[in-house]
C-alpha cells in the first residue's frame, strides 16, 4: 500500500528558489543580502535596540590585517528599519551604502552594504548583543565582497567586531 503525500509534503521536498523579496536586484539594494538568509519581520520591532541611528566603532580584520573604522548609521524617516550608512577608515576608502535591520524571534541583527567603484562590500552582523537604555550595543560578523563586474562571486574577506 502506498503512502499518499500531501501538497505540503511535496512542497517541502521540492527544491526552491529564494522568495522574490529576498533576491538582491542590484548592489545598491544589497543590504538585504548582507543580512544573509534571515527573514525580515519588523512588526513591533525597534532598531534603537541596535544602536541605530548612531555611530559604531569597528575593529575589522581583512586579509589578515587589523584596522579600525567608524560607521555612521542614519534613518529616514526616524524609526525606520533601514537607512543609509557611511564607513570611514584610514585603511580603506570611505564607503557609503544602505543598512537594514533584521528580526528573527528574539534575536535582532542587521547588515549593511557599501558600494565602491569596482566592488560591493557586505557586512553581516551574525551576533548582536542589544543594550538596555544607556548601555553599549556590541556586534560581531563577517565581511564579504564581490567585484561589481562579478556580483555573483561574493566571497568572505574578513570579520568585524563593533560597538555603539
Amino acid at each position: 500500500q502506498s503512502n499518499p503525500t500531501t501538497l505540503v509534503d511535496r512542497d517541502r521536498a521540492a527544491p526552491r528558489r529564494a522568495p522574490r523579496h529576498m533576491l538582491v536586484p542590484s548592489p545598491a539594494r544589497a543590504a538585504a543580502a548582507a543580512a544573509a538568509a534571515f527573514v525580515v519581520n519588523s512588526a513591533g520591532a525597534d532598531s534603537s535596540l541596535l544602536g541605530i541611528p548612531g555611530t559604531w566603532e569597528l575593529k575589522e580584520t581583512r586579509a589578515g590585517n587589523l584596522c579600525m573604522a567608524r560607521a555612521v548609521f542614519t534613518q529616514d524617516p526616524p524609526g525606520a528599519d533601514e537607512g543609509r550608512v557611511t564607513v570611514s577608515s584610514p585603511c580603506f576608502d570611505t564607503g557609503s551604502g544602505a543598512w537594514r535591520a533584521v528580526y528573527t524571534g528574539d534575536a535582532p541583527t542587521f547588515g549593511w552594504a557599501l558600494d565602491y567603484e569596482r566592488s560591493t562590500v557586505l557586512y553581516s552582523a551574525s551576533r548582536v548583543e542589544a543594550a538596555r537604555p544607556g548601555g553599549t550595543v556590541k556586534a560581531r560578523g563577517i565581511i564579504r565582497a564581490a567585484k561589481r563586474s562579478e556580483p555573483n562571486k561574493l566571497a568572505p574577506v574578513g570579520t568585524f567586531e563593533a560597538q555603539a
